[in-house]
């Protein structure tokens, strides 16, 4: 309860402050902002389809966190390159159609008139009124980045139109959670406000399409060369494979070595049979003539029979040969094949019958086994020829074998790595057809994206000017200088050790006080001030009145760390009062009744060995001691009185002396009372003890109770004194 209650005397304290300061700063904003220039709003909405649209494949792009793409669009709005170009384009704009005696939507008189005189000439002959993107182009080329130059130092000096400081304050942002993002942006000319908020909206959704565009058409065109080059390399080595092949006579190489490898082993099995069919044969041959003897040798030497052999032998083979290369020429050689078996077949009869008629000549008795002798005989001469046949041509066809072997054998490698580097552009070329697809899938979806950028709502010219922020600026300097005063007052307040009142006194001195007499009144106090005075002096009387010693005097020491802290003026007050009430009253002062620099006043043990005290003389004595930082008080003194007052003027700053010093009074008073008695204090330190003081006015009596946190009591008036 202190704490508010010294919250609030300190607002109280400091009410005229609170309030002659914020007003008068509040004056001084209502007078300088009467002039307060005017400003023109006006905004447009663009509608993005980020969150809620689809790309080409019909997926939502919910997915892709839309904040980015929002940040994006927000960010490009702010860009340089596109506030520089809308800079150059408005005043393009201004100085084409500007009007220095009307106002049009382009821009008010005033500000052309103002635009014309800091324009110089050689950037005026620039302006083509034909055609303003030619004035633009021929703006963009005079520019410079040099600090003569008018239109690089017009682009960053802070003109409030066409700088890139005054457009950067174009407000972009996004509405809710929608797809819309508005731009809102004034200034004081409503033309300028209406061609700003136009000419961002072109050159937004320019520089957006070009952006979303931009790196897709690159991409694009990257892949259209690479398939292109795919396609060509692959063209180049297919074609030289071809001619490989045809050099080569190449069908089928993996087709046509798998079946050289089976013809080579086939002849092999063939040459290895017909090996062991002719060394059979040769051997039974050799057996058979011995049996013969000399039939053998006539019917080798028989014309008929050698010639007839021969042809055996010579058609043995060619069948031999048609049937080991049996697939070229299938046609031809199937008919060809077929008449040397069946001439085959009839030279072997003839040769049959040839041996037969020799043996029928030539021998009589034994015909009979010597047929069948002969026969095998003949048998095993056949099987000979044909065995000596098959390997003749055999070992003919493994020489050509062997080096038609020789020769896929040399062609392979390179045929296998022309054919992996053919495998490989066409894997190349593929890819490539792939990730041009997904390129022109992309552009398709980046041009349908960049399409979604659409005006909902274009700016419409303002007619009228927006609120001003006058209203604004008075109350802001209002409470902030009222919060300036306030926060320096209660730092001050913080740091401050001044007495001043019973509850700052209680925290500071840590002793009791007992009273506090008014200091010098305000002059609408003035009237009261003696009234007021005994009413305190009364108080502080009446408190001393419970530690009188009937039958003695009774004694109060008035005592002070500095001189002119008011212990005369204290004494002759409570004096004057309790003479009032019929008691005498004796004052023993330093300054006339006793000499502090005397021995006699160190050795004291009763204020009697200083004054003379007659009987019946006093019922009080008040003694007034020398200040403590010029003389000590012997302790004697000070147990053998009532009460020790400790005086203190209310309105100065409690220090450290003063802690050490009534520290040793309280030591030394051996359990007599030590009050602080508050001396000059103002009116509602004193009323913390008497109560509401004269005069009572309503404003009085309301700040007392204000003061004393009496916010909701009711006077009873039904209850008599």
């Amino acid at each position: 309860m202190n704490v508010i209650v010294s919250i609030f005397r300190f607002l109280y304290r400091i009410r005229y402050w609170l309030l002659l300061g914020p007003l008068s700063v509040a004056a001084l904003a209502f007078y300088f902002t009467q002039n307060l220039p005017t400003s023109y709003e006006a905004n447009t909405t663009i509608y993005t389809g980020i969150a809620s649209g689809q790309n080409i494949d019909n997926e939502s792009s919910n997915n892709k966190n839309p904040n980015n793409a929002f940040d994006n669009i927000i960010y490009l709005v702010h860009s340089r390159s596109i506030l520089e170009r809308l800079s150059i384009r408005l005043l393009a704009q201004a100085m084409m159609k500007g009007d220095p005696n009307n106002d049009n939507q382009y821009i008010s008189a005033a500000n052309y008139k103002n635009l014309l005189q800091i324009v110089p000439s050689d950037v005026k002959k620039l302006i083509d009124k034909s055609s303003e993107e030619k004035t633009v182009q021929n703006l963009f080329k005079y520019k410079k980045e040099e600090k003569t130059n008018f239109i690089y130092g017009l682009l960053n000096w802070s003109h409030p139109h066409y700088s890139v400081a005054a457009l950067s304050n174009i407000d972009a942002h996004r509405l809710g959670s929608s797809d819309m993002i508005e731009l809102k942006y004034n200034t004081d000319d409503p033309g300028i406000v209406y061609q700003t908020l136009n000419l961002l909206n072109e050159e937004l959704l320019s520089t957006y399409t070009k952006i979303q565009l931009g790196p897709s058409s690159n991409v694009l065109e990257y892949f259209e060369k690479q398939q292109d080059l795919a396609r060509e390399n692959l063209k180049s080595q297919e074609d030289s494979l071809q001619n490989f092949n045809q050099k080569g006579n190449i069908f089928n190489y993996d087709l046509e070595t798998s079946l050289l490898s089976e013809r080579i082993s086939s002849i092999e099995t063939q040459y290895e049979q017909a090996l062991l069919d002719f060394n059979s044969s040769q051997k039974l041959i050799a057996n058979l003539e011995n049996r013969l003897s000399q039939r053998t040798d006539l019917m080798k030497k028989n014309q008929q029979f050698i010639q007839t052999l021969n042809s055996i032998s010579s058609l043995t083979k060619r069948i031999t040969d048609a049937e080991i290369f049996k697939g070229d020429n299938a046609s031809d050689e199937n008919d060809n094949s077929t008449n040397d078996k069946d001439a085959l077949q009839k030279s072997e009869q003839q040769l049959y019958s040839i041996a037969n008629d020799i043996n029928r000549t030539n021998y009589s008795k034994e015909g009979i086994a010597m047929n069948t002798i002969v026969e095998n005989w003949l048998s095993e001469v056949l099987k000979n020829e044909k065995a000596k046949a098959e390997m003749s041509i055999l070992i003919k066809r493994e020489k050509e074998v062997d080096a038609e072997y020789k020769m896929y054998s040399a062609m392979g490698p390179s045929l296998k790595r022309q054919q992996q580097e053919i495998t490989f552009s066409e894997n190349s070329y593929s890819a490539a057809m792939s990730q041009l697809a997904n390129a022109k899938l992309q552009q398709k979806n980046d041009q349908m994206l960049s399409t979604k950028l659409n005006i909902v709502t274009p700016p419409v010219y303002p007619l009228t000017h927006a609120v001003t922020k006058r209203k604004s600026i008075i109350l802001i300097a209002f409470f902030g200088c009222f919060l300036f005063i306030l926060g320096c007052f209660l730092i001050l307040e913080l740091l401050d050790k001044t007495i001043r009142d019973k509850y700052r006194a209680s925290v500071l001195c840590k002793a009791p006080v007992i009273g506090a007499l008014p200091g010098n009144q305000l002059l609408k106090f003035r009237r009261y001030a003696s009234e007021n005075s005994r009413s305190a002096t009364a108080y502080t009387c009446n408190q001393l009145m419970y530690y009188f010693k009937p039958g003695s005097p009774t004694i109060f020491n008035l005592i002070s760390k500095d001189p002119l802290e008011g212990k005369s003026h204290v004494a002759i007050n409570m004096k004057s009062y309790w003479e009032e009430m019929g008691l005498k009253v004796k004052i023993a002062s330093y300054h006339k009744d006793f000499q502090p620099e005397n021995r006699q006043y160190f050795q004291a043990s009763n204020i009697g060995d200083l004054i003379e005290i007659k009987a019946n003389d006093s019922d009080i004595i008040l003694v007034e001691y020398p200040p403590l930082t010029k003389r000590a008080i012997p302790g004697k003194l000070l147990q053998n009185a009532s009460a020790n007052l400790y005086v203190v003027k209310a309105n100065r700053a409690w220090k450290e002396s003063d802690k050490i010093f009534l520290s040793q009074i309280q030591e030394h008073s051996n359990g007599t009372p030590v009050f602080i008695l508050l001396n000059k204090a103002e009116q509602f330190a004193v009323e913390d003890f008497t109560g509401q003081l004269p005069p009572y006015s309503k404003l009085r009596n309301f700040t007392f109770k204000l003061l004393q946190l009496e916010l909701s009591a009711e006077k009873d008036t039904t209850i008599e004194d």
